[in-house]
């Protein structure tokens, strides 16, 4: 009888415990753990099938050696380069032709990374490409002041899945479509070269044989004739398919056009566009040739509908901090003035020997370990990105939770509020990483609401937090999101926003 009251009163205390637990931040970690695993990602990955230094095997065997799970390759779609002498820029041509996936083979390219992903079920592995969209010609060849712009402005595709898709995606390089209107028809003009060539050999072979009863003397207007000829097939050639295109090198500066006609393309085939490395600035020779990239920052404000922006490692001057480009992003999303929000990650853009494939991260929220699971979270914003030090830290929660009646929002959600939002955070320190930064020094938690922090906390070891904003706003849409550790340019953890649409009156 003894035994059984223990046990009875052993169960009440457990029952209590449980409701006591229901208010506290424990049992945000536990559901945190119940929904979604955290699955660290390498993203952007060339190999030697493009411009990196190792196969894809090499790669494989070093992400898994550096604790990285999911490895997403992502070679250039295409490496061709093509500069034409007016006016026979299709004859008289230099093309440069490097190695890419359409190069190399879509179907390979495609068969090779899934055949990858068969062979080491403990990794998720995934095709994807870099695509270069534009770039233009400036200066001249002759004059030694020919220069590549606009090489670098690349934008990253996931989810293509036929040979098709890679073959398909237009670029100056790959091709864009071409229109049929007022200068195509002009781009005819050699049809009528070639008639009239053709109508003077006729005519002089006619007075050759009034003259000397046989055609075989050869007379000016055979020879006019036959360079008619030759002029009008020449260009007929060079013209072919007398079809204006879209967007090409010859032109200078286009705008937007190329990337956004990317963006649209990739939608339609359901596929995921990344803005990569917007902050990047490189110039270099070669031999004769000046290649300029500079900074494309400004154009994620003017395009519209891609999925997301790579902030680390080229993307925190400008981008990423509170107040930034990204932060003007998601306000046009609140305002209505975009239909989608844009999400962030992290890329390596690793080529091999010097540099480190887990040196920035993309750590996603995923239910069950798959493909399917992790695109989803790129389309969803179930993700955070992370650099450096802060490769030790790990975001075990960051929920925005209804004060009221309990419900919860994680990484990519809205919720919908009838009261004054209640913000959970869990980071611990991982003080048996191979570096150990945070057991010398702390680190601040950056809370930001729409662009602004509202709230800094400092951390010198794993922290537990539970923030009540004072704000409700009733109709307005508000956005969360942290940045932690990202005091230093090329360290840090950014997170992707939970959004908060406050209902009515408190």
């Amino acid at each position: 009888m003894y035994r059984k009251k223990r046990l009875y009163s052993g169960f009440i205390l457990i029952i209590f415990a449980c409701l006591f637990l229901s208010n506290s931040n424990l049992l945000i970690n536990v559901c945190f753990a119940e929904q979604y695993k955290l699955i660290p990602s390498a993203i952007h990955i060339h190999t030697s099938i493009g411009n990196g230094e190792q196969t894809p095997e090499e790669i494989v065997e070093i992400a898994r050696k550096s604790g990285i799970k999911v490895v997403i390759f992502t070679d250039h779609d295409t490496m061709k380069w093509t500069y034409g002498i007016p006016p026979l820029r299709k004859i008289i041509q230099k093309v440069v032709d490097q190695k890419s996936i359409l190069k190399y083979g879509a179907e390979n390219y495609i068969n090779r990374i899934e055949e990858l992903n068969k062979k080491h079920p403990d990794m998720l592995l995934i095709h994807g490409a870099e695509s270069i969209p534009f770039y233009y010609w400036r200066g001249s060849p002759f004059k030694k002041t020919l220069a590549l712009v606009k090489g670098n402005e690349h934008i990253l595709v996931f989810g293509l899945q036929n040979p098709s898709d890679y073959k398909n995606l237009p670029s100056v390089g790959n091709g864009f479509p071409g229109v049929f209107d007022v200068e195509g028809i002009f781009r005819l003009w050699p049809v009528f070269f070639f008639l009239l060539g053709w109508r003077l050999i006729s005519l002089s072979r006619k007075t050759s044989i009034e003259k000397h009863g046989h055609s075989h003397s050869i007379g000016p207007g055979t020879i006019s004739g036959i360079i008619c000829l030759f002029v009008g097939a020449v260009f007929l050639v060079n013209n072919y398919p007398f079809k204006t295109p879209l967007y090409d090198q010859y032109h200078g500066e286009q705008g937007v056009g190329p990337y956004q006609y990317l963006i649209d393309h990739a939608n339609k085939n359901n596929a995921l566009t990344f803005w990569a490395h917007p902050e990047v600035e490189r110039s270099m020779d070669f031999g004769n040739i000046k290649v300029v990239s500079s900074p494309y920052e400004k154009d994620l404000l003017s395009t519209f509908d891609y999925t997301g922006i790579a902030v680390f490692s080229e993307g925190m001057r400008h981008v990423g901090p509170p107040g930034g480009i990204w932060d003007k992003i998601l306000l046009q999303y609140c305002s209505g003035k975009r239909f989608k929000p844009v999400w962030v990650i992290g890329e390596v853009d690793y080529r091999g020997h010097g540099f480190s494939i887990d040196e920035t991260q993309t750590v996603f929220l995923i239910k069950e370990k798959s493909n399917e699971e992790v695109m989803n979270a790129l389309a969803t914003g179930k993700m955070y990105a992370a650099m450096g030090d802060a490769n030790q830290l790990s975001l075990n929660s960051f929920v925005v939770e209804d004060s009221k009646s309990g419900k919860m929002a994680f990484m990519g959600d809205e919720i919908a509020l009838t009261g004054k939002p209640r913000i959970r955070i869990v980071v611990t320190v991982d003080k048996t990483h191979k570096s150990s930064a945070y057991k010398k020094r702390s680190f601040n938690i950056d809370l930001i609401r729409n662009g602004t922090v509202i709230k800094t906390f400092e951390a010198n070891d794993s922290i537990d937090i539970a923030y009540d904003d004072d704000y409700y706003n009733p109709n307005q849409k508000v956005y969360y999101r942290l940045a932690i550790d990202t005091s230093y340019l090329f360290r840090g953890i950014v997170t992707n926003p939970i959004f908060v649409q406050f209902k009515g009156k408190q």
